[in-house]
């Protein structure tokens, strides 16, 4: 009896609240507290796995034009991701499912899995599914015995990143922004020929490293622990403050046990709960900032034959704000980057009518790159229709006068729910892009044109 009780004042010291399904640390790496069924609320003591999924089907059309150079693509910018083959076509972006729940009786000890059946980008990086590509994207396993500081550990999403960190299926965005596709997005590489090179494409006069894809995207994930919590401040009853620091492998989704690459995550935020919604449509407001610092370790030639492992910084870091009340939704955020900067995908092979895809990245400490974007969406329609606009940029190696690139996109769409997160949305991308400091470059940006994107998302728990 005395275990039973005190178990049960852990549990009520520790998720008190059931608002914290709008907290996206909470959400993912816990199950609730509290449970109401039949209309009554009751401690939530189900052993029983949850099943749950979702697919996200669509139809992309890029207007962009295709320019080659001795028979190199020059314009990956006008191809499709994740193949990078096309201008158009359908999709199964998206194909998850999952477990997740409880693991004992007193819901101390929670569960997380996923696994990915698509075309994307965890399972087939320019189109070498058949030597990169992953299907486990989460399998973490949360104590939450300890007051104010729940332990998580395995292979699960790292705190950063508000792009990064929510529930893809609830955002009615079909791509993410530049800077978070381009820099906190990771894409690894190794070694092929001659890594370091000081003719870089576009003309940048930094040093770049190019290299075959290592493994899949990150998916903003990492192997390793991380301790975090949300806390009910007692002298204002409506804030919540967040934390949570995760060190990692630094190999992303990468099934890999090294710990070369030890990467330090750290998330602040303050929550102030408007008192109505819960999930997605809880009406609050979040003020949050957060870092990520590490190395990367890459075997470069210095064009005589002669290898080398080299450690290069790479380090991550922003602040932002997200708002939701009366069906108007705000999120904004700044983003900036030092060190190892992904520059793109270049094409290697002369045959005009076929593409070897590989990754290039600015290596030194001194590189910097910023972005960031405003997003405003309104229901005119609660929770049912809704319509939208984004305005992103990313500011691209802005220490390199000839390398740097700004790109500008502003998203419009709207989207039709059905039930929950089961709904279509259309979205209409105006890209620009500018290459001020190299004449050359810009005749190559001057390709990008718009992209048309509808998609279909169909969500699934028991």
């Amino acid at each position: 009896m005395a275990r039973q009780f005190f178990h049960m004042l852990i549990l009520t010291i520790l998720c008190s609240n059931p608002l914290n399904a709008a907290n996206w640390l909470i959400l993912q790496g816990t199950e609730p507290t509290y449970i109401t069924k039949d209309g009554n609320r009751s401690l939530n003591t189900r052993n029983t796995p949850v099943l749950w999924g979702f697919i996200q089907a669509n139809y992309i059309k890029d207007y962009s034009s295709i320019q080659n150079n001795g028979g190199k693509n020059v314009t990956p910018f006008s191809m499709l991701a994740p193949d990078l083959i096309d201008q158009s076509g359908f999709n199964i972006a998206r194909g998850r499912i999952g477990l997740r729940g409880i693991a004992d009786d007193d819901n101390l000890v929670n569960y997380f899995t996923l696994f990915a059946f698509e075309n994307s980008g965890i399972t087939n990086l320019y189109g070498k599914g058949d030597q990169i590509g992953e299907t486990l994207v989460d399998a973490s396993v949360t104590l939450k015995h300890i007051p104010y500081a729940k332990i998580r550990v395995g292979h699960f999403k790292t705190p950063g990143s508000e792009e990064g960190l929510r529930a893809t299926f609830a955002s009615p965005y079909i791509a993410f922004t530049d800077f978070t596709n381009q820099q906190i997005m990771e894409r690894q590489s190794r070694y092929v020929g001659q890594a370091l090179t000081d003719t870089p494409a576009g003309g940048a006069q930094s040093v770049h490293y190019q290299g075959e894809p290592s493994s899949s995207v990150s998916a903003f994930r990492d192997k390793g622990m991380q301790v975090f919590d949300a806390i009910r401040l007692p002298h204002a009853s409506s804030w919540e403050f967040s934390y949570a620091y995760m060190i990692g492998n630094g190999t992303g989704i990468q099934s890999s046990t090294s710990d070369n690459q030890l990467t330090h995550y750290t998330y602040l935020a303050m929550e102030n709960y408007f008192g109505k919604g819960k999930g997605y449509y809880i009406e609050s407001l979040k003020l949050f900032a957060w870092g990520q610092y590490g190395e990367r370790e890459l075997i470069t030639d210095d064009g005589q034959g002669n290898t080398q492992k080299e450690r290069y910084d790479r380090n991550r870091y922003g602040i932002g704000m997200t708002y939701y009340q009366d069906g108007l939704r705000v999120t904004s955020e700044l983003m900036g980057a030092r060190g190892m900067i992904f520059t793109g995908a270049k094409d290697v092979d002369t045959d005009p009518n076929l593409y070897d895809w590989q990754i290039q990245q600015a290596v030194g400490k001194e590189n910097k790159a910023y972005g960031g974007y405003v997003n405003v969406q309104y229901e005119f329609l609660p929770k049912k229709w809704e319509v939208f606009g984004r305005y992103d940029q990313m500011n691209r190696l802005t220490n390199d006068e000839k390398g740097e690139r700004i790109a500008k996109t502003l998203t419009l769409g709207t989207s039709y729910r059905f039930k929950g997160p089961t709904r279509i949305d259309v979205n209409y991308a105006i890209r620009e892009a500018r290459a001020y400091g190299n004449s050359g470059a810009q005749k190559v940006l001057d390709n990008l044109g718009n992209r048309l994107m509808i998609q279909l998302t169909a969500f699934f728990k028991n």
